[in-house]
């Protein structure tokens, strides 16, 4: 199921190179609204609410030069492929991030029993920054997303002399949220903005890079988001745990 929808959505993406900018917004938004529930599920939320406005801010350059970079392949969800149909078959979802040795495991769990789904290679904290640690929820996810860096990245970002803009938009040089990315309920000293997402250096996947986050290639982000939506639709989003340690 997920490979046709994407595939719907790769062979649509480059029929609109053929309108204009506005053309091409405008039919994407009338393509997405009659869309199955994955594409309108992009942005999901404990309550299941549906922000149109931002997902149609993040959806607004399909069809162009910068959502190509992140269009995702058929072959991303090959590896994974086999997996979806199993989704169903699990009563809960473990995402567990051993730190130490920069590995995330994808755990399904049914009648006691678990199962290892996939293992992923990621970049965790620098080893001087406190890193969110502990059993938190998933509460939000987004494909091709939108950064909103915080007054404290964007500081830090001016003291390396480079200006960040309070919104970053999806596909930019600067927009270090990649492919995707998952909100985490982890908090550090009342802060909550970690978050699985992808990158915009892979080359940094499997060291001590980010300011708490964990980051992951671009095409295996999009693979766990695809595996969660397939396990939301069986159970809820409250059923996947995630395990920083």
């Amino acid at each position: 199921m997920i490979k046709k929808i994407f595939l719907s959505l790769i062979i649509f993406s480059f029929s609109l190179y053929a309108n204009n900018e506005k053309d091409s917004i405008l039919e994407t938004k009338e393509f997405l609204e009659k869309s199955s529930n994955y594409l309108k599920q992009q942005i999901v939320t404990k309550k299941n609410s549906f922000n149109e406005e931002k997902f149609f801010e993040d959806f607004s350059t399909i069809g162009t030069k910068i959502f190509d970079r992140y269009t995702p392949k058929l072959s991303t969800f090959k590896k994974v492929d086999n997996l979806l149909s199993e989704m169903g078959a699990y009563d809960s979802l473990i995402i567990e991030v051993d730190s130490s040795k920069n590995l995330m495991k994808v755990i399904g769990k049914y009648d006691n029993k678990t199962k290892n789904l996939k293992t992923y290679k990621v970049s965790t904290a620098k080893k001087d920054i406190k890193k969110p640690l502990g059993v938190g929820q998933v509460t939000s996810i987004t494909l091709n997303p939108v950064w909103y860096p915080t007054v404290d990245t964007i500081e830090s970002f001016k003291k390396r002399g480079i200006e960040l803009p309070k919104v970053v938009k999806a596909g930019d040089k600067l927009n270090y949220m990649g492919s995707a990315k998952i909100n985490l309920s982890h908090k550090v000293d009342g802060k909550e903005t970690f978050r699985i997402h992808g990158t915009i250096n892979e080359k940094t996947i499997g060291s001590y890079e980010s300011s708490g986050c964990i980051r992951m290639k671009n095409s295996e982000v999009v693979q766990l988001v695809a595996l969660l939506n397939e396990f939301i639709d069986f159970k809820s989003m409250d059923d996947i745990k995630v395990v920083l340690k």
